[in-house]
């Protein structure tokens, strides 16, 4: 369970460094998004959840820890963390070059190719067609 904990502290940290990037932040819609995607696509429980997005946890770290701990993880969890943050940024269905340049120093800290960064923008943006279907007079 403790390296369910470190890694979805490390995925809430991802999320807030989007969150933080996005010129006109939705606030509620972003954490919401965050959430769920922390437990449907990653997987963690409620409680690993609760625990990792915790003062305690995430008031020490930066971003720079955040992209230092993205390196490590398994190649598919990085994939996942990156198609996360990027559906974060598309809820406004737009990204500001802020996002573009967290989520390129994202891929970057990760080491993903470019087709691994064109899957991943993809999977983001069918993810968010799917939490915020456009209405057919957008």
């Amino acid at each position: 369970m403790s390296q369910d904990i470190e890694r979805a502290t490390l995925w809430f940290l991802t999320a807030r460094g989007m969150a933080a990037a996005c010129s006109n932040p939705s606030g509620v819609t972003q954490l919401s998004a965050a959430g769920l995607f922390a437990q449907s696509v990653l997987g963690f429980s409620e409680d690993v959840c609760v625990e990792a997005k915790s003062p305690a946890r995430t008031g020490r770290l930066s971003l720079i820890d955040c992209l230092a701990g993205v390196a490590t993880l398994p190649i598919e969890t990085r994939e996942k963390f990156l198609t996360g943050a990027l559906m974060i940024a598309l809820l406004d269905r737009k990204m500001d070059p802020s996002e573009v340049r967290w989520a390129s120093a994202l891929a970057s800290a990760m080491r993903l190719t470019p087709p691994q960064v064109e899957e991943c923008c993809l999977g983001a943006r069918i993810l968010t067609d799917m939490l915020h279907p456009m209405s057919p007079t957008n």
